[in-house]
């Protein structure tokens, strides 16, 4: 959820004064076209503002696409002169807590979050004090957010989890009720569930709980808190029955976790093996993470950028994380690429159908 809201935010200003026409390919997705360019430009070894907007974009596609090492790279292209740079600042920022420095990467957003230019370094900072268990720090940037109308579905999510470890469980479920009339995700059913816990109302939680299962059968909290519940109730048979549909989500969960686990030591392991980024890709898919698919699935087109398989995991993940026209401009390339590709077609004209106002 993170990494795609992470994007969500860097869509916003990535590119900004860097050369004529790298503005209009990043807009549409295509950092591919727009990384040729910029490197064409750092090429021809001028220096001076071009130069510098050339590797501060180029920096923030990177960034934008997940993958950290590089941006991180392109970073050092530039002149020490630029290291006040706000731009240059933020993708720091993302890189350093991508290296666990979380730290200097809190300093760094604190410096940006009052800066007009720059209102997703509020939300990450807040993301960040999340992260590390300091929910008062988190919840009071998310409130300052919510109050100028700065904060969307990601961050209301967040600022509810806040709120319910903080036990102000009452604030929690009137900001998730609000959220719940636009958003009946499984994630909301199940925070509502967990606020009327905390607020001693035990079926009404069981009711949200067994809503976020019927979304979302693999919800392994949603199972746990729901044989909770019923236990508190009193009803002692649909507990044990709720309780041993949790255990068995969590030997999957447990399962998953190893996968997970293995085809990450095989991408570190061999990081220039473009297959390795794409099994690990296509797994995390399959599971609904797709900030990971979409970072993994960059990192096998950089390394191979003819893979037709690492251009239709893209396609795939971009549509499930919402960012339709991307998705469908990587479709495109699919079928130009392969014009045989049938899964590629339908999946494409099933697309544009059900969001081509999106």
């Amino acid at each position: 959820m993170i990494a795609v809201a992470t994007l969500a935010c860097l869509f916003s200003f990535a590119g900004q004064g860097g050369p004529v026409g790298v503005e209009a390919l990043i807009s549409s997705g295509d950092y591919e076209a727009a990384i040729s360019t910029l490197e064409k430009t750092l090429q021809r070894g001028e220096k001076g503002r071009m130069h510098e907007e050339a590797a501060l974009t180029l920096a923030e596609c990177y960034l934008s696409m997940g993958l950290f090492t590089r941006a991180g790279e392109a970073l050092e292209l530039l002149a020490p002169r630029a290291s006040e740079s706000s731009r240059r600042r933020y993708v720091l920022a993302e890189v350093l807590a991508s290296r666990g420095k979380t730290a200097e990467a809190e300093k760094l957003l604190a410096s940006l979050s009052e800066e007009e230019d720059f209102p997703g370094a509020t939300f990450r900072l807040s993301v960040l004090s999340f992260e590390r268990g300091d929910y008062k720090k988190a919840e009071g940037l998310l409130a300052a957010l919510a109050g100028s109308g700065g904060l969307d579905y990601y961050g209301e999510i967040y600022r509810a989890r806040a709120l319910l470890a903080l036990d102000r469980a009452s604030e929690a479920s009137a900001a998730l009720a609000s959220l719940g009339k636009n958003h009946g995700t499984p994630e909301v059913r199940y925070l509502a569930g967990r606020a009327f816990l905390l607020l001693r109302k035990p079926g009404l939680a069981a009711e949200q709980f067994r809503l976020a299962l019927a979304a979302n059968s693999d919800y392994l909290e949603a199972a746990f808190s729901l044989a909770r519940c019923l236990g508190q109730e009193g009803d002692k048979a649909g507990a044990a029955a709720a309780m041993r549909e949790f255990k068995e989500l969590q030997q999957a969960e447990k399962a998953r976790t190893r996968k997970a686990n293995l085809l990450s030591q095989r991408c570190r392991r061999e990081p220039g093996d473009a297959i390795a980024w794409l099994d690990a890709g296509e797994f995390y898919l399959s599971t609904g993470d797709t900030g990971q698919a979409v970072s993994h699935s960059w990192q096998a087109l950089v390394l191979d950028r003819g893979s037709v398989r690492g251009r239709l995991l893209l396609a795939r993940a971009l549509r499930n994380a919402g960012a339709y026209a991307q998705s469908a401009l990587h479709y495109r390339k699919v079928i130009t690429q392969s014009p045989d590709n049938q899964s590629a077609v339908s999946e494409l004209r099933e697309l544009i159908r059900k969001h081509a106002r999106k």
